[in-house]
């Protein structure tokens, strides 16, 4: 703390008044990561964070302002009238008002603003921990980097901010058990249960800490493991605190066991380790495992617990579904932060007592053991500037880039992504005229449904929620709407599987907007009584119709 007191007063005799004032305009590094993330963001993605999950939320939020909160289901056509719970609501509304302040350019403004708070907060927490200034840049860059799978205009941004806070105040409680910490834990989750059913996995988090402040007394730090279940307790009580109550555990448990989600839905299965994505965090996660078993062998420290327990538990979930990569990157990136740079920390340690001391030359000539020396040489430079860098970044503005990119932001948003002067929109965020059908949607609203019940899609079917209000699909993305035995004949249809045309009539699907090119495009025309053509100009879909028997 003195010497911190010390380098303060230097810098501030170093530098002068003019010095100073021109210091007070430039952006801190904090700054530089929340703008960067924002902007990049957001005129880097665009219209692909708006996919059809992102459509009903933005359906359900409209309709949460316009009438209040629904409580049975008013979008599918199987489930009509049927009592629902929205489990999502205030995400959706939060979403639904970004659609009013700024259109679809607002909805994608707010998704980027909640990816640059989770940039600026993984910085923040590695700033906290020690991390040297560049160092926790890249690291933090490392850890959004993970996230940007989930890029869309979902409520699932929110669980990843509220993940890196909520472990970050674990960490913190454990190094210096403050009981009134722990009272973060319940109102958090107040917050986080009406959000996104991500509170599950915060819950997961901190009944891990639990079960080793339990089972590691000696490891446990200041941690009271009576107190820390008392705030689990709480936390769990704390989710009951939404319009659903009780119904709301009920319906995430009756959520998790639907066989048919976890056996079809994309996000549910496992990583597919061809894709760069899984690569890099498996590329992590072996690091993560080296920089322990380097430190373990030559210093005997074995990895403190807590960390071997949060690092192994959300790996084991990444494993098992590709869609825990982006909390696996903002929960586990700062322990690999801490672990890496207690390796560089203590081979410099080493050589400062011993300059002298001669390589391992057996153990250099193991891959392990050179990639952890190039990590060291990288982070020994990294350091060097970061201290640099550190001296100016005391003096630098705080806050002031950051409000400056979100004035930019919202100045993008009122004149509708146009800069001044420009003959085309900066920001022009939309739905994907190939991927949906948006020119069939349009004109079939302009001229009206056809008669009778029609089917579509299960991702259309999430478009056509916000896009064509009037029409009731047959299934849309929301899988805890339907039942086990609707999505499989769901699959069975669209599949052309067997029975699928008498699924068809059991259902009275009297007409169907399917791609133009997938199955049932090809294999109705060939059914009697249908006839199909085009239903837009671009060849995206097809519009096919039973004739009335």
């Amino acid at each position: 703390m003195a010497r911190n007191i010390e380098v303060r007063t230097e810098t501030r005799a170093a530098v002068t008044p003019a010095e100073r004032i021109v210091a007070r305009f430039l952006p801190s590094v904090a700054d530089l990561v929340f703008a960067t993330v924002l902007i990049g963001a957001l005129l880097g993605k665009q219209g692909d964070m708006l996919d059809g999950d992102s459509a009903w939320h933005l359906r359900i939020g409209a309709t949460i302002l316009d009438s209040g909160l629904p409580r049975r289901e008013f979008m599918l056509a199987t489930s009509l009238g049927q009592p629902h719970i929205y489990w999502e609501w205030l995400s959706q509304v939060i979403y639904a008002l970004g659609l009013r302040l700024g259109g679809l350019n607002g909805v994608v403004a707010v998704a980027s603003l909640l990816i640059a708070l989770t940039g600026l907060s993984l910085y923040i927490v590695l700033r906290r921990r020690g991390v040297p200034l560049l160092a926790a840049m890249g690291f933090a860059f490392i850890a959004v980097s993970l996230t940007a799978i989930i890029w869309t205009a979902r409520a699932q941004l929110f669980t990843l901010l509220l993940m890196v806070w909520w472990t970050e105040q674990i960490w913190r409680y454990w190094r210096d058990g403050g009981p009134r910490r722990l009272w973060f834990f319940p109102l958090v989750m107040a917050l986080w249960a009406n959000l996104h059913g991500g509170f599950i996995e915060g819950l997961i988090t901190l009944g891990v800490a639990v079960a080793i402040a339990w089972l590691f007394p000696h490891a446990r730090g200041r941690a009271n493991p009576r107190h820390l279940s008392a705030a689990l307790a709480a936390s769990f009580a704390a989710t009951l605190l939404t319009p659903w109550g009780l119904g709301l555990d009920l319906h995430v448990l009756e959520f998790f066991r639907n066989p048919v989600i976890a056996r079809y839905t994309n996000e549910y299965q496992s990583p597919d380790f061809h894709q760069l994505y899984a690569l890099w965090f498996l590329g992590l996660a072996f690091l993560l495992a080296a920089a322990w078993l380097w430190r373990a062998r030559h210093t005997g420290t074995a990895p403190e617990p807590l960390a071997l327990a949060l690092a192994g538990s959300w790996t084991a979930l990444t494993f098992y579904s590709v869609r825990f990569i982006p909390l696996w990157g903002v929960v586990v990136i700062p322990i690999l932060a801490d672990a890496l740079l207690g390796h560089w920390r203590t081979r410099a340690h080493a050589r400062a007592l011993d300059p002298a001391a001669p390589a391992d030359a057996a153990a250099l000539a193991r891959p392990l053991a050179l990639a952890l020396g190039a990590g060291q040489r990288l982070l020994a430079s990294v350091g060097r500037v970061s201290r640099q860098l550190e001296t100016t970044d005391r003096i630098v503005g705080k806050g002031l880039w950051a409000a400056l990119a979100l004035l930019f932001v919202l100045a993008l948003l009122r004149t509708g992504g146009a800069l001044p002067g420009a003959s085309a929109p900066l920001l022009d965020a939309r739905y994907s005229a190939t991927h949906f059908p948006v020119q069939a949607a349009a004109r079939l609203h302009q001229r009206g449904l056809p008669p009778g019940a029609g089917f579509t899609t299960f991702e259309w079917g999430s478009y056509l929620d916000e896009a064509l209000p009037e029409y009731h699909p047959f299934v849309d993305s929301r899988s805890d709407v339907e039942s086990p035995q609707l999505l499989l004949d769901y699959l069975t249809i669209s599949s052309l599987g067997p029975s699928w045309q008498t699924l068809l009539d059991h259902y009275a699907i009297r007409w169907a907007l399917v791609p133009q090119g997938g199955p049932l495009a090809q294999a109705l025309p060939l059914t009697p009584g249908w006839r199909c053509a085009p239903a837009d100009d671009s060849g995206v879909a097809s519009l096919c119709l039973r004739a009335t028997p």
